[in-house]
């Protein structure tokens, strides 16, 4: 892709991920909306960006502390960008650099649940990816 600070074709440099929202509802359901970025390697002009709307389901975790009265909490344990290269063959992914190799890129968050009783600590993880040409644009 071109950079139009830069005004020739550029490696990416990949951001940190955004955690936008990180909510539960009271049946258990973990919803997660986390943005990526691709920006230029050398001026840093956002050039393509995603928001992936995560989610979990938690309700057999959490299924004894629902209508008592008690809270749920979740607080975020931290998030890494996530990267691979490879293609399909026959319905099978097969991890592969280079020619005719496709690039993905996501988002993996680690979340922990608790209870307002403190009697309730679950620690899960969510995480998508989505195919380097189908980010959005910004350029």
């Amino acid at each position: 892709m071109r950079c139009p600070d830069c005004n020739k074709f550029v490696s990416f440099n990949e951001e940190d991920p955004e955690v936008q929202s990180i909510d539960i509802d009271e049946t258990g359901q973990v919803t997660i909306e986390v943005r990526i970025v691709n920006a230029c390697a050398d001026c840093g002009q956002e050039l393509k960006d995603v928001t992936f709307t995560l989610e979990a389901d938690h309700a057999d975790d959490v299924k004894d502390h629902i209508g008592k009265g008690h809270e749920l909490l979740i607080d975020e344990d931290g998030n890494e960008r996530t990267q691979r290269s490879g293609y399909f063959k026959k319905g099978k992914f097969i991890p592969a650099y280079g020619r005719y190799a496709k690039s993905f890129y996501g988002a993996s968050v680690n979340y922990t649940i608790a209870c307002s009783c403190e009697k309730l600590s679950v620690s899960g993880m969510a995480e998508d990816d989505v195919q380097g040409s189908a980010m959005d644009e910004l350029v």
